[in-house]
């Protein structure tokens, strides 16, 4: 009887052949993953965003007081880009910073996300007065800090207070609704 036709385990090719396959079809799937990956963050962030626009309108509304929404610096000043938290705040003393005694509603943290704010007028903040309108219409641009990961989101307000986010349904870069390219910093 010979001894190895009983045998059930894998040649050393058959090993070699099935590692090879894993390492092809691992090549393929994980830029598919991070893509996914980053997209999911900026599509988190940008629903968080829109909550901190419509948790300032809300505020405005029901207190009958203009409230604040803007990315701030280690200083708690209002920037337009390269700042390092999103806050919602009643600026008292119309400075567009964050001041001790000032009403601080929400901090949301932007990660390793880059948060571009673009306003009218060189306006470094969205305002919302008790009426519960926009002081002026604006965007919140959302994209990845990553630059060869060209994805981003906008948060958009309108004078009249409405909040939408853009999408992009059919991908090819542009919201579906405006016909306009997100434009990610790519440096």
């Amino acid at each position: 009887m010979n001894r190895f036709a009983y045998s059930r385990a894998f040649t050393l090719i058959e090993l070699m052949v099935t590692v090879a396959i894993a390492a092809i079809l691992l090549g393929i799937a994980v830029p598919s993953f991070n893509d996914f990956i980053q997209k999911r963050a900026v599509n988190l962030k940008t629903v968080e965003v829109r909550g901190a626009l419509e948790l300032a309108r809300g505020l405005a509304i029901s207190q009958r007081q203009t409230w604040k929404v803007c990315t701030v610096d280690a200083l708690n000043s209002c920037v337009l880009k390269d700042g390092v938290r999103l806050i919602v705040f009643r600026d008292d003393n119309s400075n567009n910073a964050l001041d001790v005694g000032e009403s601080l509603h929400a901090d949301v943290a932007l990660n390793a996300l880059d948060l571009k704010l673009s306003v009218g007028l060189g306006q470094t903040s969205l305002a919302f007065r008790g009426s519960g309108e926009a002081l002026l219409g604006g965007n919140f641009e959302i994209c990845s800090e990553n630059p060869s990961f060209d994805f981003g989101r906008r948060a958009i307000v309108f004078t009249s207070g409405r909040i939408r986010l853009s999408s992009d349904s059919d991908a090819d870069g542009y919201d579906d609704t405006g016909g306009v390219k997100i434009q990610c910093p790519s440096t």
